[in-house]
């Protein structure tokens, strides 16, 4: 069966990911990139007898050298040189998008424009003539709604179409005289390269006279060059000889380089010329192909001008995270009963068949109070986090997270941190992981490594949700609510500070400019939001029925044994009695301190433990929280509840961490510092509570 490889391409919010997932459906692949931390996301299309891979390339807004994502992208269009690559344009904001565009087509002909959103644009009184577009292009260009599914076929078929069709003449970008004279000096110089050989000349030239950085670091040790140029550099093979280069300043292309400094054009000047003469082509094509049918403020511009207010813009912004939260928090509660109630159904149907079949009690009480009550207390968030997920790319994917971003850049920059930053915090009160992941898209090594530190500060759901079970048995009603409010401000707090202490700790000093493009408003593909929230719902289940289950049947293993002995004296109660020391200046019993060590494996293991270590068979999660309040006082519950949203990230987290650093000894000062931070505030609480006459 004949295979073609074509490649996704295009600026972030453009609807990329929108065409990968409803080409590929469920046949996708995803991993890492070899060597960098940026996901790689493949997936399979069958059309007409054809296998077609589809590689959905990071979103990018130009081919420069100043991130992963641009780089990764640029590799390999041309190192591993698809069939073809499909180029997704947003048309509502095609200027900014024909940018990247130009410079792709620079690197080959074998393009394809898929011209998305045009109903929103044209909502906005935008009218595209995408034949013109394709006319003046020379590549096709292909109208779609991919949100709605329109014009996809059409689009794969064009793609197929070039792929199996020879090389096209590529467009050649009318540069002003003065750059059109450097680039041919340049293609002159490098024309015998060994990277010439590889890549077009043009582009190769191009890049060589922005001196861009990875062009300078690939630059072949060994360059190929005529005899005649360097007769005595080596020994003859042929009509050409070898020589190595030793270091940058060997590289071809310096002293043509070094001239041009001298008269005023470095690297930036360059750069900026380049970017300036495309932009300059772009507004002089944009009238054949472009109309503004009517003017006025559309629908986006007139929402903005309330959710970006600097006024109104962060009471909105709160009042939907709240929202959000209020909402994953309400309807999940009888889905979360439903679960604990079929959950403890099944334990007593489980165990009712092991009875008549005469097995032995310990393995009874094994099923019963180590399987299902652990992993039943888990179970009961599922609803919770799977609500809260499709919220969260609700409002991704409607455009509304890109203004929360923006937004929020003042609240980063006074912490000297970048914007994008806001996105991994906000990513994180769903889970860690993902959140510490969202990183990626931070170009300062620094800035992600501080981000990644303070992230684990951010109460995930599952800390959220035994948060709340905890605060509804000790606190009931609106003084409940209270509390839960009081503990995220302790959070935003310490994340303050401990951004502030951790820059100096990297050694950051400079502050990074956030630059990022707002999409138009539109109704989000509900096929994506449910796609994603399950793929991120149905890893928590994995975690469920594997890690979760073996923490719980350990935890019931050393509360069980020795057989026959009270639990305190069991091998469970012998390591809290180790270290009750600790969490006695907190007021934590032995059974607190037990479920703080499992929670380190996963914090859905705190509860998990606390049923099993208070006897609780598996149902609402709710009367293992109240089984507490036989342990603790109100103020030792709001201490427990404090050192729960601050300790140790869980495993998975810490193995994120040391992943996406790369440091063993960064990541290990995280744990130690969460740790030393909760205890340290913990105990704030307590002699606070202490001196206001609390118990």
């Amino acid at each position: 069966m004949d295979k073609v490889r074509i490649a996704l391409i295009g600026n972030p919010n453009v609807g990329k990911s929108t065409v990968f997932n409803a080409l590929t459906g469920s046949n996708q692949q995803t991993g890492n990139w070899a060597g960098k931390t940026v996901e790689r996301r493949s997936g399979l299309a069958h059309k007409e007898g054809l296998v077609i891979e589809l590689v959905d390339l990071p979103g990018t807004y130009s081919f420069t050298a100043y991130s992963q994502e641009e780089v990764i992208t640029r590799d390999y269009i041309l190192r591993d040189k698809p069939d073809a690559v499909l180029a997704i344009v947003d048309a509502a904001n095609i200027e900014r998008n024909l940018y990247l565009v130009l410079q792709l087509l620079e690197m080959t002909s074998k393009v394809v424009i898929g011209l998305n959103m045009l109903d929103l644009a044209r909502s906005t009184g935008v009218d595209i003539k995408a034949h013109e577009l394709s006319r003046i292009l020379r590549v096709p260009v292909v109208e779609i709604v991919a949100a709605k599914g329109q014009g996809l076929d059409k689009l794969l078929q064009a793609a197929v179409k070039v792929g199996h069709s020879d090389a096209l003449k590529s467009l050649s970008i009318p540069y002003p005289p003065e750059l059109e004279e450097k680039i041919q000096r340049m293609e002159e110089v490098l024309k015998n390269t060994g990277l010439a050989k590889r890549y077009p000349l043009r582009w190769l030239a191009i890049k060589r006279l922005e001196q861009d950085p990875e062009i300078g670091q690939e630059w072949e040790v060994r360059a190929v060059v005529p005899v005649q140029a360097h007769a005595d550099a080596c020994c003859s093979t042929g009509n050409a000889v070898s020589y190595d280069l030793k270091s940058t300043e060997d590289l071809p292309g310096d002293v043509l380089l070094s001239e041009l400094a001298q008269a005023g054009w470095g690297q930036e000047e360059m750069e900026m010329a380049f970017a300036d003469a495309k932009y300059q082509y772009i507004n002089q094509i944009l009238p054949v192909f472009k109309s503004q049918v009517h003017s006025g403020l559309n629908l986006t511009e007139k929402l903005d001008q309330w959710v970006l207010s600097p006024i109104w813009g962060y009471p909105i912004l709160t009042g939907i995270v709240f929202l959000a939260f209020w909402v994953s928090f309400i309807l999940s509660a009888p889905l979360g009963d439903l679960v604990s109630q079929g959950m403890s159904g099944l334990a007593e149907l489980v165990v009712g068949v092991m009875q008549g079949l005469s097995i032995p009690e310990v393995w009874q009480s094994l099923v019963r109070d180590g399987m299902f009550a652990g992993v039943g207390a888990v179970l009961a968030f599922v609803p919770q986090i799977a609500i809260f997920f499709v919220l969260y790319y609700f409002l991704q994917d409607s455009g509304y997270l890109a203004r929360a971003a923006f937004l929020g850049d003042r609240f980063m920059q006074m912490l000297g941190l970048h914007g994008k930053s806001f996105f991994s915090l906000i990513s994180s009160y769903g889970c860690n992981v993902p959140g510490i992941m969202a990183t990626r898209t931070l170009e300062d090594p620094k800035d992600r490594l501080v981000t990644i530190l303070i992230n684990p500060l951010i109460p995930c759901v599952p800390r959220l949700g035994v948060m709340s079970a905890v605060t509804a048995a000790f606190f009931p009603g609106g003084q409940g609510a209270l509390v839960l409010v009081s503990l995220l401000t302790i959070s935003i707090l310490l994340v303050m500070f401990s951004a502030l202490f951790l820059r100096r700790a990297v050694g950051q000093t400079e502050r990074s400019a956030f630059v990022m493009e707002l999409p138009l408003y539109h109704l989000p593909t509900w096929r994506n939001i449910l796609q994603l929230a399950w793929v991120r719902t149905y890893s928590f289940l994995k975690r469920a029925w594997t890690f979760i289950l073996a923490a719980s049947v350990i935890v019931w293993v050393l509360s069980s044994f020795p057989q026959g002995v009270p639990m305190n004296e069991s091998w469970a109660g012998t390591m809290g009695s180790w270290l009750e020391g600790i969490g006695r200046p907190l007021g934590f019993d032995w059974r607190i301190m037990v479920a703080i060590v499992f929670g380190f494996t996963a914090k859905e293991t705190t509860l998990s433990t606390l049923g099993i270590l208070y006897g609780v068979a598996a149902n609402a999660s709710q009367s293992i929280a109240r089984a507490m309040t036989t342990a603790m006082t109100g103020l030792g519950a709001y201490t427990f509840l404090v050192v729960y949203m601050l300790y140790i990230p869980c495993l998975a987290t810490v193995v994120t961490t040391y992943k996406e650093s790369g440091s063993l000894r960064w990541t290990a000062f995280g744990v130690a510092y969460n740790l030393l931070l909760s205890f340290a505030v913990g105990w704030l609480v307590v002699q606070g509570g202490h001196l206001l006459g609390l118990h």
